[in-house]
């Protein structure tokens, strides 16, 4: 089986701004790269058709040697004004003995082997597959005022397609005008049964610049030590025992650990910055009201908390019992779900202040986009 596959790059990217979207920064190299990519990892591609407006072909050409892409299955060919003529173009450079051709935007960089081959395998079976996704807004129309419309009857249509080669040849030759995607002209011209794939929600399209934002990971530590006193906090969840912490708000060194974190991602100073040690106002300030400042300092740069790791090293006391409610708590604290939280506690094999109970230290992680 031979597989074409066209690369949809013709625009010039009016709503993003200043630059064109294909070679804003995403992972290691551009979006386009980006797109390309995972198509290259298929034995069954014999050629990727990069449809590209002329006057970005020596970028895309550049950007793919600085992401030492070297494959000489990428051909480029003179995108169009709009996209059916993109398309169009992009199937005049097929192959004459390919077999399937699969229809993906340059401007979804996000695309994964799992979707690749699940377009693929619906082709295989339809001879047109095509994934979508259903809507989770509700729906008005305003044509004539605002009239809700049931989203049930309604799917979120993706990229990468796939289409028996005869049947897209078929359905452009007899195309004469301007369509919002390519299931609308094979549909109209080609009139077959379209398999439904499910699509994958991180594989967006980039539209405007809030679309594109690069993942920030940060790290947090922090130790507190501990004195005889009958409870600690540990990310929120007070816990009964012989100590107490030594320190200057409630010492949850959990939470402490996590902020940190989120700061050190974002670009930002750590809490002893934000929460100094010598202002009377966080005297035994509660950890978690300290960390909806922290987190409002994220959501004020334009980044979202999408998972968090605690690692937390305490000889005594035992916190395995507890684990469940301290993540419980972070996902009304962080608004996320417990599947993004994770939460681990190991002793330190009685190995100097931490392994003799003389103070309890945490490591913590934080993914934001």
């Amino acid at each position: 089986m031979k597989i074409n596959v066209i690369i949809t790059a013709g625009g010039t990217s009016q709503r993003y701004g200043a630059e064109n979207k294909l070679f804003a920064p995403c992972n290691d190299s551009c979006v386009v790269v980006e797109a390309i990519k995972p198509f290259l990892t298929f034995e069954q591609v014999s050629k990727i058709i990069v449809a590209i407006h002329p006057s970005y072909s020596d970028e895309l050409l550049n950007a793919l040697e600085n992401a030492h892409i070297e494959d000489n299955r990428i051909a480029l060919t003179q995108g169009g004004l709009s996209r059916t003529q993109t398309v169009k173009h992009g199937l005049k450079a097929v192959e004459d003995d390919c077999d399937y051709v699969i229809i993906h935007d340059g401007a979804r960089p996000y695309v994964t082997a799992t979707l690749i081959n699940s377009v693929i395998a619906g082709a295989l079976e339809n001879g047109v597959a095509l994934p979508l996704l259903p809507l989770t807004d509700s729906l008005v129309c305003i044509k004539f005022g605002v009239d809700p419309v049931d989203r049930a009857d309604y799917r979120r249509v993706q990229t990468p397609i796939c289409a028996r080669t005869d049947i897209l040849l078929k359905a452009y030759a007899k195309c004469d005008g301007e369509y919002l995607d390519d299931i609308a002209v094979i549909q109209k011209h080609a009139a077959c049964d379209v398999k439904i794939i499910e699509g994958d929600p991180d594989n967006i399209k980039i539209t405007t610049k809030e679309d594109l934002h690069t993942p920030l990971c940060g790290i947090g530590y922090d130790i507190h030590r501990l004195k005889a006193g009958n409870g600690i906090k540990l990310m929120g969840t007070l816990i009964p025992c012989e100590f107490s912490f030594v320190a200057h708000s409630d010492g949850d060194v959990a939470v402490h650990a996590l902020m940190d974190a989120i700061l050190s991602a974002i670009g930002e100073k750590d809490i002893g910055h934000l929460f100094p040690v010598d202002d009377s106002r966080y005297d035994d300030a509660d950890s978690l009201e300290l960390l909806q400042t922290v987190l409002k300092k994220a959501t004020e740069k334009g980044r979202a908390l999408k998972n968090v790791s605690v690692a937390i090293i305490a000889e005594r006391p035992m916190l395995a019992p507890y684990i469940d409610q301290m993540r419980n708590n972070m996902s009304k604290a962080l608004n996320i779900p417990c599947e993004r939280i994770g939460i681990t506690a190991t002793t330190n094999e009685q190995v100097g202040d931490l392994g003799n109970s003389k103070s309890i230290a945490c490591f913590a992680t934080a993914l934001l986009l």
